[in-house]
C-alpha cells in the first residue's frame, strides 16, 4: 500500500480513532488501527469489539492495499509531523512513514489476524448534527457511567423515535433528563430504538456535530446501531434495552400543587453561592412563596441563607424542599432566560423545564429525609 495524505486530515482522523481503542484488550490486534486505501480514498478503522469507528479522508493513492498500524503511535506521529503532505509505503512487515523534512519506521500488524468488522446497519432516518450533540449535551448529566447488572442501561442514553421526533432520555433513579429533536425517517419505517453506550457519545458526539446525522437504530432495541456523517461512522453493540427503565415517561407529573418561576441563571449562582459550606451529597433547602422571592439555605460546615428573585402561584402559601444542589445545578445548566419549577409535595420529583419550550424536560428527586442526609 502507498499512498500519499494531507497531515492535517491523517492526523485528526488517527488521533479520532485512537481514542476508540481498548487499554488491555483479550486479543492485541485490537491495539491497532486498520488502514484501507481504495478508490481515492483512505479509511481509518478502530475496533474495540463492540465498536467499530471508521474515518474516511480524501487520498492520492498509488497502491491500494489494507494495513493495520500500532494505533496510539501511528496517531502520535501523524501528529507530531508538520502541516505537509505525508507518504504511507507499507508493506505487510514494515510501514515508513515521510514527509519532506520527516521520515519514520514501525512494524506493521497481520493484518490477516485482525477481526471483521460489523457492516453499518441499514439507515432507519437523520437528525442534524449539532441538534443531536447539544441534545446530547443537555442530558449526559443524568448517565449513571457505573451501573451494572440489572441496571446496566443507565450507563447509557436511550433513543427512541416517536413520528417526526428523536427522544434522548437518560436517567440514575435520582434525576431523569429528556429532550427532543426532528427526525427525518430514511423510508416508510417509523420505529426505532436503542440504548446507545454513554462512553461510545461521550467520545463520539462531537464529530457528529455538523451537517446531517445518519442513524440507524432497530425497531425492538436490541442488536447493533450506527450512526455515520460524509466522513465518520460508528458501528455498537446496543445495551440490552430490558435493562433501561422502560415506564420513566410515566413518571413525568401531569399535576402540580405549585410552580415557581425564575431565571436559571441566577437560581445557579445563588445555588452555588450556597453550596460553599456544603460537602457532596448534603441538601440544600429551598422555599418558595407568595413574596416574590425564593429562600435558598443549607447549614454543614457552615451556614448560608441567600435570597433569589422567583413568583410562586400553588395549593400551598409556601412549599419548601431539600435537594442534592450538584442534581439542581446538572439541570439548570442546560436551560436558560426564565424557567419553570413545578412542585407537587417535599418528597416527589420536581420538574425543571422552559414553559415556552417542550423540547427539554429534567425531573430531579428531592432528598426525602434531608435531616439524615444533613448528618450522615
Amino acid at each position: 500500500m502507498k499512498v500519499r495524505v494531507p497531515q492535517p486530515e491523517l492526523a485528526e482522523a488517527a488521533q479520532w480513532a485512537a481514542r476508540q481503542l481498548p487499554t488491555k484488550p483479550l486479543d492485541p490486534t485490537l491495539l491497532g488501527l486498520l488502514l484501507d486505501a481504495t478508490a481515492g480514498r483512505l479509511k481509518v478503522s478502530a475496533f474495540d469489539g463492540t465498536t467499530a469507528t471508521h474515518s474516511v479522508i480524501d487520498a492520492d493513492i498509488e497502491t491500494e492495499g489494507r494495513a493495520v498500524l500500532s494505533g496510539r503511535l501511528f496517531a502520535d506521529i501523524a501528529a507530531s509531523l508538520g502541516k505537509t503532505d505525508i507518504t504511507l509505503n507499507i508493506t505487510d512487515k514494515q510501514a515508513e512513514i515521510t514527509t519532506s523534512g520527516a521520515a519514520f519506521n514501525l512494524d506493521a500488524l497481520d493484518r490477516y489476524s485482525y477481526p471483521t468488522l460489523p457492516p453499518m446497519p441499514a439507515t432507519t432516518g437523520a437528525v442534524n448534527g449539532a441538534e443531536f450533540a447539544a441534545a446530547y449535551n443537555r442530558v449526559k448529566a443524568a448517565v449513571d457511567p457505573k451501573a451494572t447488572g440489572s441496571t446496566y442501561g443507565m450507563s447509557g442514553v436511550r433513543l427512541t423515535v416517536h413520528g417526526d421526533q428523536l427522544q434522548l432520555a437518560a436517567t440514575d433513579r435520582y434525576r431523569i433528563a429528556d429532550a427532543y429533536i426532528p427526525w427525518g425517517p430514511a423510508g416508510e419505517t417509523t420505529d426505532g430504538m436503542g440504548v446507545v453506550p454513554g462512553k461510545v457519545l461521550a467520545d463520539n458526539v462531537r464529530a457528529f456535530s455538523t451537517g446531517q446525522l445518519h442513524l440507524a437504530l432497530p425497531a425492538g432495541g436490541a442488536g447493533t446501531a450506527g450512526m455515520a456523517t460524509a466522513s465518520r461512522q460508528v458501528t455498537t453493540m446496543l445495551i440490552e434495552p430490558s435493562t433501561f427503565p422502560q415506564r420513566i415517561d410515566q413518571l413525568f407529573p401531569k399535576e402540580f400543587t405549585g410552580s415557581a418561576w425564575f431565571d436559571a441563571e441566577e437560581m445557579a449562582d445563588t445555588m452555588r453561592r450556597v453550596t460553599t459550606v456544603v460537602d457532596e451529597g448534603k441538601p440544600v433547602w429551598m422555599r418558595f412563596n407568595t413574596s416574590g422571592h425564593a429562600s435558598i439555605w443549607a447549614r454543614d460546615n457552615g451556614a448560608a441563607n441567600l435570597q433569589t428573585p422567583a413568583d410562586y402561584e400553588g395549593d400551598l402559601d409556601e412549599l419548601e424542599l431539600a435537594i442534592n444542589p450538584r442534581f439542581l445545578l446538572d439541570g439548570l445548566s442546560a436551560l436558560t432566560g426564565r424557567i419553570e419549577m413545578d412542585l407537587t409535595t417535599p418528597a416527589t420529583p420536581a420538574l425543571l423545564h422552559d414553559p415556552g419550550d417542550d423540547t427539554y424536560r429534567y425531573l430531579v428527586i428531592p432528598i426525602r429525609d434531608p435531616h439524615k442526609a444533613a448528618t450522615a
